[in-house]
C-alpha cells in the first residue's frame, strides 16, 4: 500500500513558532470502546477523557480481527454513525476513525477489508496479536520459552505479516512484551537488528510508518529510543502515537512522553489521518 507523494505537513504543530521543542499538540491515535469486544468503555466516556487529558487528535480503531481471535469484529458502521452524533459536543477534538486490524496472511487482510467495506474510514493500525494460534498476551505464549525466543518468535511474525497486509502504520511493535512475565519487558533493537531493518525497510519503501504505542510500558520507563533511532537512520520519517487505551483511565497515557521519545530520535513528523491520507505535523 502505498500513500500519495504529496503529504499534507504542518509546521510545528500549527501552534507554535519553531525552535520552541516539542509541539503542544497532543495525539492519541489508537482508542477502542465498547464497539470492540475487549472493551466496555463508552464512546462518549471515552471523549470525556480525551478532553480532561487535553488531547487535540483522536482516532477511534476498534478491533476487526480474522486472524484467528475468538474475538468478534466491531460493527463500525454502528460506531461511526454514533460518533457522528457525539462529535459536535466536542469542538476541541480533531477526530477520526479507523480500525485495528489483526494481521495474519493475506486471507486475513481480505476478510477485514471486506468486513469494512463501504463503511467510512481514515486510518487502519495493522497489528499482530495472534501467532501461531496463540495470543501473545497470555501467559501460554512464553511457556518454556526465554525472551529472545519469545519476542523473537512475534517479531517474525510481524516482519510477514507487514509485507502481506494493507494498512496506515504498523501497531505495537513490542505487543508481546506487554505482560511477559520476564524482569526486563523491554524490547531492545540489539536482539534483532535484521528483522528489525527488515520490518522498517517493508513499511518505508511503501510509504507506510510504525505506531508508538506506550501501553506496554505500563509503569516502567519508557524503552524504543533505540528502535526509533535505527528506522529514522533507513529514511522512517513519522510515526504516529497511541495509548491503546480500552477504559477513559488510560486515554492520552504517556503520549507526552512518547512525542518526546520520537523527537530525540529524529523523528520529523507525527501524523494523523484523514480518509486514509496523512497530515504531517512537525515536531
Amino acid at each position: 500500500m502505498t500513500w500519495p507523494v504529496k503529504w499534507c505537513i504542518i509546521g510545528n504543530g500549527g501552534e507554535r513558532p519553531a525552535g520552541k521543542g516539542v509541539c503542544s499538540m497532543l495525539i492519541d491515535y489508537h482508542l477502542h470502546t465498547c464497539y470492540s469486544a475487549d472493551s466496555d468503555a463508552p464512546i462518549k466516556a471515552q471523549l470525556d477523557a480525551a478532553v480532561s487529558a487535553g488531547l487535540t487528535h483522536i482516532c477511534f480503531t476498534d478491533h476487526v480481527d480474522y486472524d484467528g481471535s475468538t474475538l468478534p469484529p466491531a460493527d463500525l458502521a454502528a460506531r461511526n454513525n454514533e460518533i457522528e452524533l457525539l462529535a459536535p459536543l466536542y469542538p476541541s477534538l480533531d477526530i477520526s476513525v479507523g480500525m485495528e486490524m489483526g494481521m495474519k496472511g493475506a486471507e486475513a487482510d481480505r476478510l477485514a477489508h471486506l468486513h469494512t467495506e463501504g463503511v467510512h474510514m481514515d486510518f487502519i493500525i495493522g497489528s499482530v496479536h495472534i501467532v501461531n494460534g496463540v495470543d501473545a498476551y497470555y501467559p501460554e505464549f512464553f511457556e518454556c520459552r526465554a525472551k529472545e525466543q519469545a519476542f523473537g518468535i512475534y517479531l517474525e511474525q510481524l516482519a510477514r505479516s507487514v509485507k502481506e497486509s494493507r494498512f496506515s502504520v504498523m501497531g505495537h511493535y513490542d505487543f508481546c512484551a506487554k505482560y511477559s512475565p520476564y524482569s526486563d519487558r523491554s524490547m531492545v533493537f540489539s536482539l534483532f537488528p535484521g528483522m528489525f531493518d527488515d520490518i522498517f525497510r517493508s513499511l518505508i519503501q511503501t510509504g507506510r510508518a510504525m505506531e508508538i504505542n506506550t501501553s506496554a510500558w505500563r509503569h516502567d520507563p519508557a524503552w524504543g529510543i533505540d528502535i526509533l533511532t535505527r528506522y529514522r537512520e533507513l529514511g522512517g520519517e513519522y510515526v504516529t502515537i497511541g495509548s491503546d487505551a480500552h477504559k477513559p483511565l488510560k486515554v492520552g497515557c504517556r503520549v507526552k512522553e512518547a512525542t518526546e521519545l520520537a523527537k530525540a530520535a529524529g523523528i520529523r513528523y507525527i501524523a494523523t489521518f484523514k480518509n486514509m491520507v496523512p497530515t504531517m505535523h512537525r515536531i
